[in-house]
């Protein structure tokens, strides 16, 4: 069950389509961007946060691998682009761990170094 959305999650993902991703939440999830801070449990808030990310110059993710295990899931992924201060290349590996609930994702939580992409 939870493979089905987190399959769903890492082809939207790469596809860079905040539509299809933020309609695999459930109406009552927890997304927190660790490395900001962020907490959204809004899905126009979520709808603007993947809005905002996936504008970036030549964004990108790749090697994306999402796994679950009963009602966890977990995965690695890269994000690359161009960075908004001196326009050069980046490479971000992070993490995402999930709670899933009903083939939705209930929260997700991210992990990774954001300092390469505003270099």
């Amino acid at each position: 069950m939870g493979s089905n959305v987190l399959l769903m999650a890492k082809e939207a993902l790469i596809s860079l389509d905040s539509e299809s991703l933020v309609s695999l939440y459930s109406n009552d999830f927890i997304f927190e961007d660790t490395s900001y801070g962020e907490v959204l449990t809004d899905k126009e808030a979520l709808r603007v946060y993947f809005d905002r990310l996936f504008s970036l110059p030549d964004v990108g993710f790749s090697d994306v691998t999402f796994f679950s295990c009963g009602d966890r899931g977990a995965g690695e992924w890269i994000w690359s682009g161009k960075s908004l201060q001196s326009g050069s290349d980046f490479t971000i590996r992070g993490a995402s761990i999930f709670v899933l609930e009903k083939n939705r994702i209930k929260s997700e939580t991210l992990f990774y170094d954001p300092r390469p992409a505003y270099r």
